[in-house]
């Protein structure tokens, strides 16, 4: 993995007093800003030479991201960078000349183990000392780096397990105090969509590394926890597609059958089942979009015009026009066809050694396979209704079916998902935790009929015993790590 050196340190005026006060200086706190100036009008700045993103005026790109020219051709994908065939001008669509699609992904999540250097480290010190800035005004969130290409604001609160929250734009980086070494990540990245899509989500990854790099940052270990593909289809009205015909699709489920219209394969061994829920959505009464499956592995088809006007967010809208090669973003019909994919199931992937899907680069290169599985294995969607009797495999496709089918990512074959096999029966532990618990719930006299009640006491119950087992961490860990072998195939020589 690529490590960026840290002898460059940044040059932000307020990092230069924290590390001059961490030295044992004397330091002026006269010019630490307060930050109740007006807000700065970033519509009148111009580009800098780096051509770095300006989230405030969308029309101002990195130099590095060409505008995407729509056009086929039957040859594969080449480029000088991951990024570079993601968005530039080169094919998208093979062996269906005349169709116009973009792909790239939608949003991307990665957690990052990070070293700080103990002497040259000031991020952190910052991030506190700023913090409480903000906590004293009934501001939301203040400006506090305006380095590398990012104007960072940061919140006057986090989340769950991140203390400090800042954002540039439709990027977000949170922070905890844990060390590089420990289970829980000390640092996640979060990528939007209009940041994925231009200047691209390769380059911002890059140059949160080096921007974290500035503040004596050294990434250890980086983990894709969340990532959503997505391929547009300009002039494809989503009305005219029969997708809302829950008889003509075809997925993998818990058990096989015909599920109120949704005709599904089961797939041995599936141990932890995908449960494929299927949800059409209308807007106006008019149909928009479908959704396949739920949480971890999911499938959302929508019309993307429709939701730019919803959301009325002009700065999109013009950025997708571009995107497209429309003069307007309404000119067209345009229907998106997203997978999501988190943790759990992108670490079933893995390549003919076992390598899982772990950093940013995994990833790039498994975004064929991961489109291939997903559209002709997981989902797919039939020219006509499937009868459950005969053999689905040989069931064709839907015309549109064949367009998703054909959209070309870069990467490689590789790639297939796994299932480990359970030597243990999950439902059967689940059914004597219920008993279990029904009886400590019986002892404390709670209505038979009191549901709600219930169920609270339980979440209560566990919550509280298992966070007090956590309090020895190293403990807690072996134990899981123990009960988790307890229930994976073991392959000798």
């Amino acid at each position: 993995m690529k490590r960026f050196s840290s002898h460059r340190l940044s040059q932000d005026p307020l990092s230069k007093k924290v590390r001059s006060a961490a030295q044992g200086n004397e330091v002026d706190l006269a010019s630490v800003p307060t930050f109740f100036d007006p807000f700065p009008d970033y519509t009148q700045e111009v580009a800098e030479e780096s051509g770095r993103w300006n989230f405030f005026y969308p029309l101002f790109l990195h130099q590095d991201s060409a505008p995407i020219k729509l056009r086929t051709s039957p040859q594969l994908p080449t480029g000088s960078s991951p990024q570079a065939r993601l968005t530039s001008g080169l094919p998208v669509v093979s062996e269906l000349p005349g169709m116009r699609a973009v792909r790239c992904l939608d949003f991307l999540k990665v957690s990052l183990h990070i070293k700080w250097d103990g002497t040259d480290s000031d991020l952190l010190p910052i991030l506190d000392f700023m913090k409480k800035q903000v906590q004293d005004t009934e501001l939301d969130c203040i400006p506090v780096f305006k380095e590398h290409g990012f104007d960072w604001n940061l919140y006057r609160t986090g989340t769950r397990y991140y203390t400090y929250r800042i954002k540039s734009g439709d990027v977000t980086l949170l922070f905890n105090r844990r060390t590089h070494d420990q289970k829980i990540p000390n640092c996640r990245v979060e990528i939007g969509s209009l940041s994925c899509w231009s200047p691209g989500f390769y380059s911002v990854f890059n140059k949160i590394k080096a921007f974290l790099a500035l503040h004596g940052g050294e990434v250890m270990k980086e983990i894709v926890s969340e990532v959503h593909l997505a391929a547009d289809f300009i002039g494809t009205d989503i009305k005219t597609t029969d997708l809302d015909d829950k008889s003509r699709w075809i997925a993998l489920a818990r058990k096989e059958g015909d599920h109120d219209g949704l005709v599904v394969q089961k797939r041995d061994p599936e141990p932890d089942p995908d449960v494929l829920e299927f949800d059409r959505d209308y807007m106006n009464r008019k149909f928009s979009g479908v959704r396949v499956g739920k949480g971890n592995l999911m499938l959302r088809i929508y019309d993307k015009v429709g939701e730019l006007k919803c959301t009325r967010a002009t700065h999109k809208q013009q950025i997708f026009s571009e995107i497209w090669g429309l003069k307007a973003y309404d000119e067209q019909p345009v229907t998106r066809v997203e997978y999501q994919l988190r943790r759990p199931k992108l670490r079933e992937f893995s390549d003919r050694e076992g390598n899982q899907i772990n950093t940013v680069f995994d990833l790039v290169n498994a975004l064929k396979s991961l489109w291939a599985y997903l559209t002709s294995e997981w989902t797919r969607h039939a020219e006509n209704p499937v009868n459950r009797n005969h053999n689905r495999t040989k069931a064709k496709v839907s015309e549109f079916w064949q367009k998703v089918q054909a959209v070309v990512w870069t990467g490689v074959f590789g790639y297939v998902r796994t299932h480990p096999v359970k030597h243990r029966d999950t439902e059967m532990l689940r059914k004597q935790a219920r008993g279990i618990l029904m009886s400590v719930c019986a002892s404390f006299e709670i209505e038979p009929n009191d549901i709600d009640k219930i169920v609270y006491l339980c979440q209560e119950m566990i919550e509280e015993d298992l966070h007090r087992f956590f309090k020895d961490e190293k403990k807690f860990v072996d134990k899981m790590i123990t009960k988790r072998n307890e229930f994976r195939a073991t392959l000798a020589g």
